[in-house]
């Protein structure tokens, strides 16, 4: 998360496997592989976010809180990040409005 907010694509996919899944809000589409990460931190808006949950269950971890990018929008977020051997292996999110 803070690779994505200070938006360094190498620091993300330095984090995740090779073959990491990325599913995108929608389920209509999804990005792979490291590349795929550094995809996501490019099209990503600015943004601040401000984790509000954390949680851990074995090997995966979500996080729920606010993601804001100044003057376009605001969302309740929760992240889930599935890892093994400490690499990120598949990514959700979902967002609900918040304004």
């Amino acid at each position: 998360m803070d690779a994505l907010e200070a938006r360094d694509a190498e620091r993300a996919a330095s984090v995740c496997s090779e073959d990491v899944q990325i599913e995108l809000p929608g389920g209509d589409s999804q990005l792979e592989g490291k590349e795929g990460a550094r995809r996501l931190v490019r099209m990503a808006p600015p943004f601040v976010r401000r984790v509000r949950e954390h949680e851990t269950r074995g090997t995966t971890v979500i996080l729920r809180g606010l993601t804001r990018a100044p003057g376009a929008f605001a969302n309740y977020t929760t992240w889930t990040f599935e890892t093994d051997e400490g690499l990120i292996t598949h990514v959700t999110f979902t967002w609900r409005p918040a304004n």
